[in-house]
């Protein structure tokens, strides 16, 4: 369904309101719209500007464009409004672009450029993050047939020998922090090619942009204290850790049902994911939203930990923990899995679409078992297929039983399937990691960021979007915003899909061992 949000009224039953000013426009537009689900009145903002802006940011809005209430309606750029943008975006030409480097296919980065007051291209840098590998190869048929012999560029643009030169017609959407002396852009990120301006009408746009206050996006609490938040954690995207916090701020109501009572396990990257991580199961001191489980249930270290409030998100991110991982039981009743996890884990030469056709492989003999199951991105590579159970088996059973699905499907299908660890054993296959159910074994919670470049999401997905995705990390800490719509909703049925294994066991033939 699309909803029209109407906000201005130029002409009404053949008059021409235009010369009227802008509040008398609005007022007889809110006067004569009738309720409708299809039509509605945009209403105003009563918020000092830096709250609507943050507010903006927070959703992933481009930004905000503000008019004057006494303003008359003219069709041309005019002083009575103002953009404010949440970062720097806008198109450019691309003039050429580079080879890519180790496993990624299609291009490198794209090389662009903007037109000076006398229309020469200059170059403006280079963007090589924001791609899918859908994306890439997409866009290497587009620029190999355009190819040119000649620069495009009326500067220099410091890339050399390694260019690609194209003929100057296509131009690309792309984010990015800064512009910098020189007349470069920084920490850029892709969006798209766009069809609908022409080429000579890009330059650099002269926006105003607006910065929200540290505390207002994603509503973090007055009390949280952030340091060094603008270390940047990801090379690739120049995303910082002020960032990465308001991410979790946003995220914490759909994330909190999927830590609540478990035991939660922290990657820490204190010098961003690039350098060392640390996993950390255990924790001796009390953090604000952070629990300390009983000791008994891990007598031999530190208590385990449980994420309780929200704020126990921020608290972590606030010491530099990039993903959050769950065990497969609830801490009341921490000897008895209430779920079962299979983590599709492709090896090198495994195209997407082999991954996307094996993860609805999964579900299906699950199905078959009698099994209901979930599927979620991983934020990564793989996929991730879930099943909620009754607390009524033992982690060995558990297990074992997990192993035998695993071995089946593996001999059922050895071309696609391995049931062995390792980056030997699944060259051009796929290792469905059963070992993700032993006692005390993690994964990835759903909505926690992955430590790789670009930061990719693990998300829930429901089984009919599975062939219609680009990716395992489509969302990432940048984009998140386009999938907040669905929330949980792909899992609204997961509570009430609890069984216990015995029947599953039955039609495959496993039989427990014996204690």
């Amino acid at each position: 369904m699309v909803v029209e949000y109407l906000f201005d009224l130029p002409y009404y039953h053949g008059y021409d309101l235009r010369a009227a000013p802008l509040i008398e426009r609005r007022a007889l537009l809110q006067s004569i719209i009738k309720k409708s689900h299809l039509i509605r009145y945009s209403e105003n903002f009563d918020a000092p500007v830096h709250e609507v802006m943050a507010s903006a940011c927070q959703i992933g809005l481009e930004g905000v464009i503000g008019k004057r209430q006494d303003a008359v309606y003219v069709s041309r750029r005019t002083r009575d409004w103002i953009k404010l943008k949440c970062q720097r975006r806008q198109e450019f030409v691309i003039g050429g672009f580079t080879d890519p480097k180790g496993a990624r296919q299609g291009i490198g980065s794209l090389l662009l450029g903007v037109h000076d007051e006398e229309g020469n291209l200059l170059y403006a840098g280079n963007v090589g993050t924001g791609f899918s590998e859908q994306t890439l190869a997409s866009l290497r048929k587009q620029l190999d047939a355009i190819s040119s012999d000649t620069n495009p560029f009326a500067s220099e643009t410091d890339i050399g020998k390694k260019a690609h030169w194209v003929k100057p017609k296509l131009l690309a959407e792309v984010s990015f922090s800064a512009w910098t002396k020189t007349g470069r852009i920084r920490h850029s990120v892709f969006h798209g090619l766009r069809t609908d301006k022409k080429v000579k009408a890009i330059v650099h746009e002269k926006s105003t942009v607006m910065n929200p206050p540290p505390e207002l996006p994603g509503r973090l609490p007055r009390n949280v204290n952030i340091t060094h938040g603008e270390r940047v954690i990801d090379k690739s995207t120049g995303l910082s850790k002020i960032d990465l916090i308001r991410f979790y701020a946003l995220v914490a109501p759909l994330m909190m049902p999927h830590l609540k009572g478990r035991p939660t396990s922290l990657v820490r990257a204190p010098d961003g994911i690039d350098g060392q991580l640390f996993f950390q199961k255990h924790m001796e001191t009390h953090l604000d939203g952070i629990a300390l489980l009983d000791p008994k249930l891990d007598p031999e270290h530190a208590p385990l930990i449980e994420i309780v409030k929200p704020i126990g998100l921020l608290s972590a991110a606030q010491m530099n923990v990039i993903e959050f991982h769950t065990w497969n039981s609830v801490k009341t009743a921490i000897d008895k899995p209430d779920r079962m996890t299979f983590d599709l884990d492709p090896g090198d030469g495994v195209p997407w679409e082999m991954v996307q056709e094996a993860t609805l492989l999964m579900g299906s003999f699950l199905t078959q078992l009698g099994l209901q199951s979930f599927a979620k991105t991983s934020g990564g590579k793989g996929m991730h297929v879930i099943v909620p159970l009754k607390k009524h088996h033992d982690w060995d059973t558990v297990k074992d039983f997990s192993h035998a699905i695993v071995n089946h499907m593996a001999a059922t299908l050895p071309m696609r399937f391995v049931a062995k660890s390792g980056p030997k054993n699944r060259v051009g296959k796929i290792f469905i990691d059963y070992l993700r159910n032993g006692f005390g074994a993690t994964t990835v919670a759903a909505w926690s960021v992955r430590s790789r470049p670009g930061l990719g999401v693990s998300v829930p997905v429901a089984w009919e979007e599975v062939e219609k995705l680009h990716s395992s990390g489509q969302w990432t800490v940048a984009n998140i915003h386009t999938r907040l719509d669905q929330g949980n909703a792909p899992w609204s049925d997961y509570e009430k899909s609890k069984k216990n294994l015995t029947a599953a066991m039955k039609l495959l033939g496993f039989s427990p061992r014996q204690t």
